[in-house]
């Protein structure tokens, strides 16, 4: 535990030691890595967004998930960055997807929380947690936790 903490302080004092400053704003871009594993299932994500306004980014999002069976979907979501003054940028989104299952296919949607902390002007460590609903009553709802990183350009 006492590793763990250590990483993340020296991860959000890297940005003070750089004299970085965020390039979220209108017409910048970003690509996205991110991961979750969870009782041996793991899922991997790629995303791309442009910030339409200095707040609302929307972008497209792709996924893969491997457990019992392969599973992909492919969506979109729109975000609204709060600007705080630091290298730190809690946001709020709504993400919708299709997801294509062995068995059958449906639409995943709902709301996300997350923070966005820049280690430079152009790269940060991003976390976030999205409840998923779906459209086919066989499937549960879902708490997905999701970890990555953002690069924006």
């Amino acid at each position: 535990m006492k590793k763990i903490l250590a990483a993340v302080l020296i991860t959000m004092a890297l940005p003070v030691w750089a004299n970085a400053f965020p390039m979220i704003y209108a017409g910048s871009q970003q690509v996205q890595f991110g991961f979750e594993y969870r009782d041996d299932d793991w899922l991997l994500e790629f995303g791309y967004g442009r910030f339409i306004t200095d707040e609302l980014l929307l972008g497209a999002l792709f996924s893969y998930k491997d457990n019992a069976r392969t599973i992909w979907s492919a969506g979109g979501t729109m975000e609204f960055h709060f600007n705080l003054g630091t290298m730190t940028y809690p946001y709020f989104a709504i993400t919708a997807s299709y997801e294509d299952r062995d068995n059958y296919d449906h639409f995943l949607f709902g709301p996300a929380a997350g923070i966005n902390h820049f280690i430079t002007d152009y790269l940060s460590v991003d976390i976030k947690a999205r409840y998923l609903f779906s459209s086919e009553s066989r499937y549960d709802e879902e708490l997905e936790i999701v970890g990555g990183l953002r690069v924006l350009f």
